[in-house]
């Protein structure tokens, strides 16, 4: 590589750093309102019961306690992520693609060898914490005494390794159906090589291993590849992108240029229900508007997160505040109904528009008022029979919230936009 050449990969590296800085200096303010909105005390709460029924367990092992099925599955996701930022841009296939050899060697695999080691180390910190369980359960306890710790661990970490490495060989495949395959294939040897470290005779579980990923390699040979995949690393830095912006969307009114309609066919249709009369014109607009908008998808991901909190918890106090947790953040993301703003030749439709209001309002409390029912079962069912001191004053809380409050407030909003 030449000085020149050298000194252009130098100012590639700096161009990566700066979007990479970039990028966190874009989502990092926001993470204040992910916490101000209850989602970190959800996340303290949850950490608080892993943490106690992790030393519970320790402490008293119960004799049917599936260390094997929890072990094998936690390890292998652990196993199986393998990301890697690029920060590419589409624009980089113009400017960047005659440097491509000295990206590949000087910038992408540094890349993949950092993701190896990252890898690596989360699955042993795993397995680490694993490990307790694992030589005390009495479903492992005989294949823990058949093999050290210290040679299962470092298989674990070099099967990390390999798919990091086999994840990088799929993202070069120029053949999009042999990059699906083997990706596919990549996810089942994993899942397969984990259960066989854990559970089946070690030396067999090696062997096993060692075959696996030679035919996994030996298929890979077979189609051609790119040196560099340009549009697969840029496709998947916006998926990063955009995984990120859903995500914040959860918690702050968060404008980008990714978003777009949703079919949801599961529940579009509900707004198909309503009576087809011109006054339920607005409505029926804003229902279908409410339920493909990037706002719904970020209620109901939210609604089921804590619906499984509530779910696998087991203790009365935190389903209580869990719920209150999700209904009242819940209520703050319908409330960007009233933000929804149509072209502007909606104005002119042969349709009352002091109706725009009123139909606003009554989706959003549609919307609330269906959370909180499936909040509240979810929540209290499981704690049957319920403390009705407790869960009925917070439900009629719940419903007086989502079925006035809110309602007020959503139309309140679209009006003072309207004037």
């Amino acid at each position: 590589m030449g000085a020149n050449e050298e000194e252009k990969l130098g100012e590639l590296r700096k161009l990566r750093a700066s979007r990479a800085k970039a990028f966190r200096q874009e989502i990092y303010p926001h993470f204040r309102y992910v916490f101000q909105s209850g989602f970190g005390l959800v996340l303290s709460a949850l950490g608080i019961t892993l943490v106690m029924g992790y030393i519970r367990t320790l402490m008293n092992m119960p004799e049917d306690w599936p260390a094997d099925i929890v072990g094998w599955i936690v390890i292998a996701l652990i196993c199986l992520y393998a990301p890697l930022r690029t920060y590419f841009q589409p624009s980089d296939t113009v400017f960047v693609l005659p440097l491509e050899r000295g990206v590949l060697d000087g910038i992408l695999r540094p890349l993949v060898r950092k993701a190896m080691i990252s890898s690596a180390i989360r699955v042993l910190v795993a397995f680490g914490i694993f490990v307790p369980l694992y030589v005390r359960a009495p479903v492992t306890e005989a294949a823990a005494d058949s093999r050290t710790m210290w040679a299962l661990g470092s298989l674990l970490a070099l099967l990390a390794v390999w798919n990091v490495h086999a994840a990088w060989l799929e993202r070069r495949m120029a053949d999009s159906i042999w990059r699906i395959g083997l990706m596919l294939g990549r996810w089942a040897a994993v899942v397969a090589i984990v259960a066989a470290l854990l559970l089946k005779s070690f030396g067999l579980a090696l062997g096993f291993a060692v075959l696996t990923v030679a035919v996994w390699y030996l298929l890979s040979r077979l189609s051609p590849k790119h040196t560099l995949p340009w549009d697969r690393l840029i496709a998947e830095e916006g998926a990063a992108r955009r995984r990120w912006n859903r995500f914040l969307g959860w918690f702050v009114d968060l404008p980008t240029e990714f978003a777009r309609p949703a079919r949801r066919n599961w529940i579009a249709w509900t707004a198909e229900r309503l009576p087809w009369r011109r006054e339920n014109a607005w409505r029926y607009l804003y229902a279908k508007t409410m339920l493909r908008s990037e706002t719904f998808g970020a209620l109901w991901r939210w609604s089921v997160l804590l619906m499984l909190i509530t779910a696998f918890a087991g203790k009365p106090v935190i389903d209580l505040i869990t719920f209150v947790i999700a209904f009242f953040v819940g209520g703050l993301q319908i409330t960007e109904l009233g933000r929804v703003r149509f072209a502007e030749s909606a104005s002119v439709v042969p349709l009352a528009q002091e109706e725009r209001g009123r139909s606003i309002a009554s989706i959003a409390r549609a919307c609330g008022l269906a959370m909180v029912v499936l909040l509240w079962l979810v929540a209290c069912l499981p704690n049957w029979p319920f403390d009705p001191a407790l869960w009925i004053p917070a439900l009629a809380v719940a419903l007086f919230w989502t079925g006035w409050l809110l309602p007020r407030r959503v139309m309140k909003s679209f009006e003072e936009d309207e004037d």
